[in-house]
């Protein structure tokens, strides 16, 4: 593990053992035309330096407005109404509050399930690599950028960045493609990555070598990761916590021997039913 680091754009500095992301009472709602919805009740959820915290449950649970809650993308409907995200103990979002612009790309990095949500596809990978530098980290030349573009994509395990570099999204794999978007949420070395369902769309071996990826760059670089999915297979494989979230609330979260070997809730347990090769 790396030792304690400071984001580029926001002067982040945590030690191994404290909180990074601390989200304490998070409740979320949506206004619709004549009734308020909530789509997050109570969250409460905390991510360590080094640490892989899963989000895992059901399709419209409430993970993927968790996560876009930490970075500020929330639909213009939807408010947040009571409870406090925390990044290295500041205050980032309250009912009231939202200082995501300074965080967002810098000291945290999202990863999308699609790729292509990240990539521009007429944009070469050289040049949106370039783009998300001088957006979020000042006084670069133009070798210290190249270096770095160079250098999060040998962190990728890339093994011919030159050809990527010089290539557009289009004339990558799929796999390429999601390593990329991977590249860009890091390339401006946050404290915390995001990875909302990125690997819904890869095939089962490619998947397999994503996860791996995030492994090694945790345990490289020391970020914490939020790795938001609906694979309980890929959380075990992953994680080392998770929170099972159910209509908008937390309703379990530990280790993952405590909660996928030892569910205390009906709700998880179910979903471990609902995999034919669990045991």
């Amino acid at each position: 593990m790396t030792s304690p680091a400071t984001g580029p754009a926001t002067g982040l500095t945590t030690g191994p053992d404290t909180s990074l992301l601390h989200i304490e009472g998070l409740s979320v709602t949506a206004r619709l035309a004549t009734d308020r919805l909530r789509l997050l009740d109570g969250v409460d959820l905390e991510v360590r330096r080094g640490q892989i915290v899963g989000v895992v449950g059901e399709s419209g649970s409430g993970k993927t407005t968790l996560a876009r809650a930490v970075v500020g993308l929330l639909e213009r409907n939807v408010t947040v109404e009571s409870g406090a995200i925390e990044l290295a103990g500041d205050v980032v979002v309250a009912p009231g509050v939202d200082r995501t612009d300074r965080i967002r790309g810098s000291a945290v990095g999202m990863v999308f399930q699609d790729a292509s949500r990240s990539l521009n596809p007429l944009m070469k990978v050289r040049t949106q690599l370039s783009e998300v530098l001088r957006r979020h980290v000042r006084g670069l030349t133009k070798v210290d950028v190249e270096q770095r573009s160079v250098e999060v994509l040998g962190q990728m395990r890339i093994s011919d960045p030159a050809r990527v570099l010089d290539s557009y999204p289009h004339q990558l794999s799929g796999g390429l493609r999601q390593r990329v978007a991977i590249a860009l949420a890091v390339v401006t070395r946050p404290a915390l990555v995001i990875a909302d369902e990125c690997t819904t769309a890869l095939d089962v071996t490619t998947q397999t070598k994503v996860v791996g990826l995030f492994r090694t760059l945790v345990d490289e670089l020391g970020i914490g990761l939020l790795f938001v999915t609906h694979d309980l297979m890929l959380a075990s494989d992953l994680c080392d916590r998770i929170a099972v979230m159910s209509r908008g609330r937390v309703v379990e979260q530990g280790g993952v021997e405590d909660v996928l070997d030892r569910p205390r809730q009906e709700y998880t347990r179910r979903l471990l039913a609902a995999i034919p090769s669990w045991t």
